[in-house]
């Protein structure tokens, strides 16, 4: 708005009339731990500088808040039919979200219908809202300082963000500035969407709702976007039938993973023979005396190679009270063929098992097929919260078992106080490959996240418009 001359004067700076150009400065943000360089106006007589908060900042960095101005199906001068009331485009208005360094901006295009009544269509981030002027019932802007009362609601003051105008083309209802600051409110009530601005002069308030493009392209007969918006709807569907269909494929996939958890074929008989090579033997170290047990279990047939197992140990507080005393535990699994290989006639033997078990670390070839450490313990205290008691008593691991055939279990005991060792509950199970199955669901859910995001951009902005 304005001639060439009041433009020129505008881009001058009002302390000492130098012209303004555009600058920058970069400061260290503490929030988000980097270095930040935002734009400014400066001065290049007096070196003044005006940031976003200001009316000179939007008049210097206009042509890049309006670059994409023809990014819309809009424009002044269309007519259409929208729900039965004719419709005339009369005016625009861009707004930039005062708060923002980078560009954030929406349009508000003026119309009157054929009451000659206005009526505004807001585009921000790819959606249509149709909005109308609006009287509420009751409003008090001024009373409290914290909120406003709409309609028997209170909407907080600090939920209020300032938009200045960076545009403004064709017949508005007033002769707006660039850089013109408005006060804006933005909420739903009643389903309906509402907006009050405030600016020095008036308050208006608008109630609307969102529209599609679709809808405003037949309302105003947009020739020239019709068959693109048809491609863009055939897009959209296409995208969300495949989301639908990822989704199912997530469902089933984790329900296999679950049923995968919890179904699972024990392996019969792991502790029913045992040999017990050295029970509670006290070990020296710097801090105090433990003991140490050590015990064979089997052997035992586990039926299926190539398979995967879960190994579980628990506490058996039926045979010994488990308070205030922790455990350490190392468990080997070892095929009666390597057993047997390696000790020969010793076997049987607990002596020769003890002192084949305290070596089998330094054997050039392992003995064993699988290895796993772990812990009991019981602990209680008292902090500023007071008294707290925790305790951890079971354990377990998965792993691939190769070859079938008969097994032992060999368990290396470890405690602060004297324990039966018979007390440590074994078991080993045969499960199904859930770790597959959750592969599958991780694949399924961003194929089904790319094609959510893929239907939703097509919903927003369907379709390319600068340059149409």
């Amino acid at each position: 708005m304005g001639d060439n001359k009041e433009k020129l004067q505008a881009l001058k700076c009002p302390s000492c009339s130098g012209d303004l150009v555009k600058s920058s400065r970069t400061y260290y943000d503490d929030d988000e731990e980097e270095n930040v360089t935002v734009p400014l106006a400066k001065c290049v007589q007096c070196n003044t500088e005006y940031d976003q908060h200001t009316q000179e900042y939007y008049e210097v960095f206009a042509d890049e808040l309006t670059a994409d101005r023809d990014s819309t199906i809009f424009k002044l001068g269309l007519k259409g039919n929208l729900k039965g009331v004719q419709y005339e485009i009369i005016g625009r208005l861009r707004y930039q979200d005062e708060e923002e360094y980078e560009k954030a901006t929406w349009d508000e295009w003026v119309a009157v219908n054929d009451e000659g009544s206005y009526h505004y269509f807001v585009e921000e981030d790819g959606e249509i809202y149709s909005y109308s002027e609006y009287t509420p019932e009751s409003i008090d802007l001024e009373s409290n300082s914290s909120y406003i009362e709409f309609d028997g609601r209170n909407i907080n003051k600090s939920d209020g963000y300032k938009a200045r105008i960076v545009l403004a083309d064709g017949e508005l209802p007033w002769q707006p500035e660039i850089g013109e600051a408005v006060l804006c409110y933005d909420f739903k009530n009643g389903g309906k969407h509402y907006t009050i601005e405030q600016s020095e002069e008036e308050v208006s308030i608008t109630q609307g709702e969102r529209v599609t493009h679709g809808e405003i392209i037949e309302a105003f007969n947009i020739e020239s976007f019709k068959e693109i918006y048809q491609q863009t709807v055939k897009k959209r569907s296409e995208f969300q039938w495949k989301s639908r269909i990822y989704l199912i494929g997530m469902c089933l996939s984790f329900a296999a993973a679950v049923f995968s958890c919890f179904s699972s074929t024990p392996v019969k008989g792991v502790m029913n023979t045992k040999q017990i090579l050295t029970s509670n033997e006290p070990v020296r170290d710097a801090e105090g005396t433990v003991y140490s047990s050590q015990v064979l279990y089997g052997p035992f047939e586990i039926s299926h190679g190539n398979a995967l197992y879960d190994v579980g140990f628990a506490v058996n507080e039926s045979v010994q009270n488990f308070s205030l005393e922790w455990q350490s535990i190392r468990m080997m699994l070892v095929s009666e063929k390597r057993l047997q290989d390696t000790i020969k006639d010793g076997i049987n033997n607990p002596a020769e098992l003890k002192d084949l078990f305290e070596e089998i670390d330094a054997m050039p070839e392992p003995v064993e097929s699988f290895i796993i450490t772990g812990d009991f313990w019981d602990e209680e205290g008292r902090d500023s919260d007071g008294y707290w008691h925790e305790s951890d008593l079971s354990f377990s691991n998965d792993f691939v078992l190769d070859e079938a055939g008969k097994y032992y279990v060999y368990l290396e005991l470890y405690n602060n106080k004297i324990r039966k060792p018979e007390a440590v509950l074994v078991e080993i199970s045969k499960v199904r490959g859930y770790r597959y199955y959750i592969t599958v669901f991780i694949i399924f859910f961003i194929l089904w996240g790319i094609s959510k995001i893929r239907s939703r951009s097509y919903n927003e902005l369907p379709f390319e418009m600068s340059g149409m």
